[in-house]
């Protein structure tokens, strides 16, 4: 009976660890969502998860705005159960599997812990706030539910006012009757219990007991019904009174939510199949149906106030959705940027293909190569990958059951709560055998004995493969990481996370990372705090000149151990904990974290910035965009140098958003950001807060404004050097040209001021000249935009565009340093958006082919520089172009998507950069047949990017 839900409980095992961890962050959940709810005014929506963080997505600007993290654990401690939004504060109470079965009460005002509820003996597995917002009620599996005086939330706080202890199995679900008098607790004994309280919440008296015998997984209280929904999929209806008024059998899984809108005219009813299912509560008839593939629906709620929206979390992977339902259609989608690799092919060295795809069994659609961390995303021959050898010495290996493999005369027997099921199996060179199981990852010897076992995964492990040379054993897990160990020694020398947008960062356990442009992002230290307090999270690049270093990761890999390696290259250890002692710290005086402005435009900046060392630079980002600091005023106390910020400017836009950015020779900092809103009486989050698809258009409605559009658009077909001649860049430039000019006196942009330079008209000296126009008129209102068609290369680890008038023998003084044009870029007042199909470089001789632009658009990308950039390929990938589209690929679909508005998938008339991205993506990829795939670069720093709008054809 209790196995059907095995997924929504667990018991505890403490095994936390403090100090600084190596994390993944995919920008999203990668594991059941097990709560969701939606801020008061329905702007933000908060989600907790079993992947131990809790994000907060911002709803108007369609992001993840922040994400928190727990105490770091290994295994199942540290996920999240449950989570309750405060009915009258902008606060939350999350539980689960955390350290000492603590209740934590977050803040989101602030995004800080306020004071933890400890007293269950066992895991927590719901939460509910009393209706004003003075108690909170949780169940646990320790067989008892407790009662907690909200107010007191200065610390940690032990003493709960009351404790129910008459259950004979878990308690699972609870809730508080609308006046806040009484709660209902449902039971695995199968048992609902109905309690009234008395006023000072320390007594509970027995009202009635409903048996439904078998385990209850979710109860709610209405002002007429309680509504109970068992692991069996039934859904009991019982007035307060006792009796039994209906019951609904048709649901497929295990009931996962039962919610009500402000109104209870309708009920939301989830199983674990994925079906919700909306009824009428008047006669318990089905009104409504929302469409989800199916797969298990873990949480879902009504948004507040209105009976119009539904949010649902679906999957292992934590894809959240929310559903408009008078439009019959989903209006915003959140969902990680990871995903698992689901096959292994090994070739020669050290070169591995992978199949980062949704579904098992599909072709390998990715090549990594440990040997020079370089990822290739086209797989030309499927047939030079080997699958895992099962065949070997006469014997085969074969699965008799989910937890038994046969090895000849003997059986490997997994351990059903250790291991769990078989995923994969296979041969290594000496002929041992490697087993991948849904919680460990292990080698033995033919007569099934345990050789040796691999520690580092923390989900499922669905494949494995080994070197041809039998020095490697790579693996993949649900943790969506790829990991490669020395077999001998069992050492982990390497992980790698491949994103859905062909980003990757490869990294080794101390934190030495190599990584596309902008894969850094995904991978941070974890610095534990204990209980009371949220960890701190650094992402990896804090400290980008101590870690990443390509050529220290090549050599751990080629060793096949850190310590040796770290010894040959002569190196000393980092600290990750020193250099966190080494990051410069921000004081804020003004603006508050959320400023709301009244009746003026001017916003003041009042902070310090303390450091150890003196700072290398510190810029203001206003929207992302740098303005630097001036060092000068610094003074230094007891081996301190603090530097002083008073800086004052007018906001021009409804939202804004502040930040300091600050750099020492070892580390760096980027402040959260502060964020600014004008009150306007004509368009306030009243009016529009508890109507999403309001909220969300309000940003149109804001934007519109008098942005003036600054474009310098660079294409060159024809060069001095014939040899060098393309087809369609000019063409490419004109062409963005026109798309540009038709965005004047819209909803989003005034005038628009182009620059052309083709051909013999691109020569150094012009290009330069441009982007100094570019210098002299955009101003903070404006949005300046770059595109260049060009070749591209790398010199003497220098990358270069080339222009027309370009001396291949001496490309120093005849080519324009992207050095040159990025300096521009980074000082221009404007949001700057780079267009860049710089990478033709197949024509340009064996010497030079096939440059990379990753460094430079890592750099120009980075929060301190600001400049967003789409890029027409990746890595070393030449740009492709064709007779067929008259065009390269890259602006093809850039004339599709913008020009033609194919891009705009919201319907709302209005393309933004993650539209744009996400169509060029797919149109690239399509055209090209796989062989070039664009990316985009936006700085954490940088919300919503408007580039365009539906332009009548």
């Amino acid at each position: 009976m209790k196995s059907s839900i095995q997924l929504f409980l667990l018991f505890i095992l403490s095994n936390y660890c403090f100090g600084q961890h190596l994390m993944i962050d995919p920008q999203g959940h990668s594991s059941l969502v097990r709560g969701v709810a939606f801020s008061n005014d329905n702007s933000k929506l908060v989600s907790v998860s079993e992947d131990k963080t809790i994000r907060i997505w911002d709803l108007r600007n369609n992001e993840l705005e922040e994400t928190l993290w727990g105490t770091y654990a290994k295994g199942k401690e540290g996920r999240y159960n449950t989570l309750s939004m405060h009915p009258k504060k902008n606060m939350i109470a999350a539980a689960g599997y955390l350290p000492n079965n603590e209740i934590r009460i977050i803040d989101l005002n602030n995004s800080s812990q306020t004071a933890s509820f400890i007293g269950h003996t066992n895991v927590i597995t719901d939460l509910s706030f009393s209706p004003d917002g003075q108690w909170l009620c949780s169940a646990s599996a320790d067989k008892t539910v407790k009662l907690w005086y909200v107010p007191y939330l200065k610390s940690t706080k032990t003493n709960f006012t009351l404790s129910i202890d008459e259950f004979q199995d878990l308690v699972y679900s609870v809730d508080f009757s609308k006046d806040g008098t009484k709660i209902v607790c449902a039971s695995f004994d199968g048992s609902i219990k109905l309690y009234q309280l008395n006023a000072t919440k320390d007594k509970a008296t027995l009202l009635n007991t409903w048996e439904t015998f078998e385990p209850v997984t979710k109860i709610k209280f209405s002002s007429n019904h309680i509504i109970a929904g068992t692991s069996k999929g039934k859904v009991f209806i019982y007035s307060p009174k006792g009796e039994e008024e209906a019951v609904i059998p048709s649901a497929k899984g295990y009931i996962t939510t039962i919610d009500l809108p402000e109104s209870e005219d309708e009920c939301l009813i989830v199983d674990s199949k994925g079906n919700l299912t909306i009824y009428n509560t008047s006669n318990w008839l089905k009104n409504k149906f929302i469409p989800a593939e199916k797969g298990i629906i873990s949480a879902a709620r009504f948004a507040n106030n209105t009976n119009k929206y539904v949010v649902y979390a679906k999957g292992v992977e934590g894809m959240l959705s929310i559903y408009d339902i008078e439009k019959e259609k989903n209006i915003l989608q959140f969902e990680s940027d990871g995903m698992s690799n689901k096959r292994i092919g090994r070739s020669e060295g050290k070169r591995f293909a992978l199949s980062v795809n949704h579904k098992k069994r599909q072709p390998y659609n990715k090549v990594f190569d440990f040997e020079k961390l370089v990822m290739e995303l086209n797989v030309e021959k499927q047939s030079e990958y080997e699958m895992p050898v099962i065949e070997g010495q006469g014997i085969t290996l074969r699965k008799i059951n989910a937890y038994t493999l046969q090895i000849g005369s003997s059986k490997v027997i997994n351990d059903k709560n250790r291991d769990k099921a078989i995923n994969a199996y296979c041969f290594t060179p000496k002929g041992n055998v490697i087993v991948s199981s849904g919680n460990s990852l292990k080698l033995y010897n033919q007569s099934a004995q345990l050789v040796k076992e691999f520690h580092g995964h923390s989900a499922s492990v669905i494949t494995a493969h080994v070197s041809k040379d039998g020095r490697y054993l790579i693996s993949s897990s649900d943790d969506q990481t790829t990991k490669l160990w020395n077999i001998e020694t069992g050492e982990l020398l390497a992980s790698l996370f491949v994103s859905l947008h062909n980003e990757w960062v490869c990294w080794s356990p101390k934190g030495y990372y190599h990584a596309s442009a902008g894969g850094e992002k995904y991978i941070g230290w974890l610095e534990s705090k204990g209980i009371g307090e949220l960890s701190n999270y650094y992402s990896v690049n804090f400290a980008d000149k101590r870690y990443h270093k390509k050529e220290v990761l090549i050599k751990i890999i080629e060793m096949g151990s850190f310590d040796q390696a770290i010894n040959a290259l002569g190196l000393k250890k980092v600290d990750p904990e020193e250099l966190v002692k080494q990051q410069p710290r921000i004081e804020w005086v003004s603006p508050n974290l959320h400023t709301q402005l009244r009746g003026t435009d001017l916003v003041k900046v009042d902070a310090t910035i303390t450091s150890k060392s003196q700072l290398k630079t510190a810029k203001i980002l206003v929207d992302g965009r740098p303005k630097s600091i001036d060092l000068n005023a610094v003074s230094e106390v007891s081996g301190l140098y603090s530097y002083q910020i008073k800086e004052e400017f007018k906001t021009h836009h409804d939202q804004m958003k502040v930040q300091i950015f600050a750099e020492n020779e070892f580390a760096k900092i980027t402040s959260k950001p502060r964020s600014i809103s004008k009150i306007n009486p004509e368009n306030t989050l009243s009016d529009v807060g508890f109507d999403i698809e309001a909220l969300m258009s309000s940003i149109t409605k804001t934007q519109k404004s008098t942005q003036n559009i600054y474009l310098l658009s660079i294409g060159i077909s024809n060069y001095n050097d014939k040899t060098l001649n393309l087809n369609y860049a000019d063409k490419d430039a004109l062409a963005i040209s026109d798309i540009y000019r038709k965005q004047a006196n819209g909803k989003l942009f005034n005038e628009v001021f182009v620059k052309e330079l083709t051909n013999e008209e691109a020569k150094k000296e012009n290009i330069l000249s441009g982007f100094q126009w570019l210098s002299k008129n955009a101003t903070s209102d404006d949005l300046a935009v770059v595109f260049i068609a060009s070749h591209g290369l790398n010199w003497e680890n220098n990358f270069y565009v080339i222009p027309h008038d370009v001396d291949l023998k001496d490309v120093d003084k005849s080519a324009v340093k992207w050095a040159d044009c990025a300096n521009v870029m980074t000082q221009l007042p404007s949001q700057v958006l780079l267009y860049v199909d710089a990478c033709n470089s197949g024509q340009l001789g064996v010497n030079i082919a096939h440059s990379d632009n990753t460094e430079s658009i890592r750099s120009l990308s980075s929060d301190e520089n600001g400049v967003i950039i789409m890029s027409g390929s990746t890595g070393k990938e030449s740009s492709l172009e064709s007779s067929e589209w008259q065009h390269g690929a890259f602006t093809a679909a850039i004339i599709d998507g913008l020009g033609e508005g194919k891009a705009d998938y919201s319907g709302d008339q209005i393309i933004s950069l993650r539209e744009l991205d996400l169509y060029i993506a797919m149109k690239v990829e399509e055209l090209t047949k796989g062989k070039q795939h664009p990316t985009t670069q936006k700085p954490s720093t940088i919300s919503v990017v408007n580039v365009g709008e539906m332009i009548p054809q």
